[in-house]
């Protein structure tokens, strides 16, 4: 793990947890410019602070794992980098959006059979 991956990962689980970096600093009782740094990835957190973020973001270790499957299918691959870009507002957006398809589906399906 570098400190770019470190960073981005608990940037990503900040944001799914809808906490600010002023937030996750308070909670772990860290200064705001530290979190940025980590997340910026131009330092690794000590191994107590990293154990206290993991805690309040509620995530464990094995959700750090780096090794990332290369996937093969263009459109999922292009739809995935659209969901690791997206901040928190915008993947609420989508979720919402793809739930009401997932419905619509369902219910096509469901009339079908």
């Amino acid at each position: 793990m570098n400190k770019k991956d470190v960073g981005r990962k608990i940037k990503e689980f900040r944001n799914l947890q809808g906490l600010t970096q002023a937030e996750l600093a308070e909670a772990v009782h860290m200064h705001e410019k530290q979190i940025s740094r980590i997340e910026a990835g131009v330092h690794f957190p000590t191994f107590d602070n990293f154990m206290k973020i993991l805690t309040v973001l509620n995530v464990e270790m094995k959700d750090f794992d780096m090794s990332q499957k290369v996937e093969k299918n263009s459109l999922r691959k292009k739809t995935l980098k659209i969901i690791q870009r997206a901040n928190n507002k915008e993947l609420k957006f989508y979720a919402s959006v793809l739930e009401a398809m997932q419905k619509c589906l369902d219910e096509t399906e469901e009339t079908v059979k």
